[in-house]
């Protein structure tokens, strides 16, 4: 009896201390900063002014709106989007550091070697929208098509060059795919972004650029030859202007632009902002701007872009390795 009337004040202090633990991690959980509770930075891994720049904004400003917290675009620019990047990759996966860009991501993968493994080092959260690349040649070049191309290419061969945007860019591996795919040899003329290379191309300096929309809308590149756009179907907004396809030359490919976090973004905050970019793509206004950009409205799940991002790195790396354009 003694023992047992002992035991009591020791049980009654374990029971305390178990219903206290219980109900501190309740409050907890009910206390616990939701998400977001501050500013969320938009990681811009290129200059103010470009296309994942101009898009980047637009999207910070409605998610800003949606969220309740400020979305603030950050442009870290440097080594094609490695220095953006990198800065993602090495943040803390809380949903406070994002980054928007380009399928850049996967084409300088394949060309340098970043600090981080593109593959593996971000959670894709959502794609926001996509655009054809777009054939031109200069004025007076003897083609009326891209298959036209082709047979000039072949017929003289190592005379025919194109100009890109650098080393590693979307515009000079979409156009070393073709070479590859079609079995001709262009001389590529790297520039300093894609501006100057479509200014030579108006001064009949070189002979081909392989570009978006975007950057030839409201320009004098605009007046040039466009033979083909390289999207698997035609543009609804140029709806004469056939694919590259549509030659028999089997050939597709898009620049696209997405939403990353730092890999190991939870899934709940996750799954919220891809539905609020589903959400935005519905919205008229958003879906023009995107249009006057060059672009159009293409939302994916996050594994249909983690999907995307490694497909695309995997086909860009066979492209650089036939090509001889590893950097070393």
């Amino acid at each position: 009896m003694w023992s047992m009337l002992s035991r009591r004040p020791a049980l009654r202090a374990l029971c305390l201390w178990l219903a206290c633990l219980l109900a501190g991690s309740s409050a907890w959980a009910q206390g616990a900063p939701k998400w977001p509770s501050k500013p969320i930075a938009l990681i811009v891994p290129f200059a103010p002014g470009g296309s994942n720049d101009v898009i980047g904004r637009a999207l910070a400003q409605r998610l800003s709106k949606e969220l309740g917290q400020q979305v603030i675009v950050e442009n870290r620019a440097g080594a094609g989007s490695v220095v953006g990047a990198t800065h993602v990759a090495r943040s803390a996966p809380d949903g406070y550091t994002l980054m928007f860009v380009s399928g850049s991501l996967a084409t300088t993968a394949a060309v340098q070697q970043p600090p981080y493994d593109a593959a593996t080092a971000f959670d894709g959260i959502a794609r926001v929208a996509a655009a054809p690349f777009v054939f031109m040649v200069r004025e007076g070049f003897p083609a009326k098509s891209v298959k036209d191309v082709v047979s000039y290419a072949k017929a003289n061969p190592d005379k025919m060059n194109y100009g890109s945007a650098g080393l590693g860019d979307s515009t000079q591996l979409a156009t070393e795919l073709f070479n590859l795919v079609t079995g001709i040899k262009m001389t590529g003329v790297n520039y300093k972004g894609i501006a100057p290379a479509q200014l030579d191309l108006v001064a009949g300096r070189i002979d081909l650029v392989v570009t978006t929309v975007a950057s030839i809308r409201g320009t004098v590149t605009e007046k040039l030859p466009m033979l083909a756009i390289t999207s698997a179907k035609r543009a609804a907004d140029m709806p004469n202007v056939p694919t590259v396809k549509e030659s028999g030359i089997d050939y597709a490919v898009d620049v696209w632009w997405g939403l990353f976090g730092p890999a190991g973004l939870p899934a709940d905050i996750r799954n919220r902002l891809n539905g609020l970019v589903r959400e935005a793509l519905k919205d008229p206004e958003f879906l023009s701007f995107l249009k006057n950009a060059g672009a159009s409205a293409a939302h994916s799940t996050p594994e249909e872009l983690n999907a995307l991002l490694r497909s695309d790195i995997e086909l860009w790396r066979k492209t650089v390795d036939a090509a001889g354009l590893r950097q070393k």
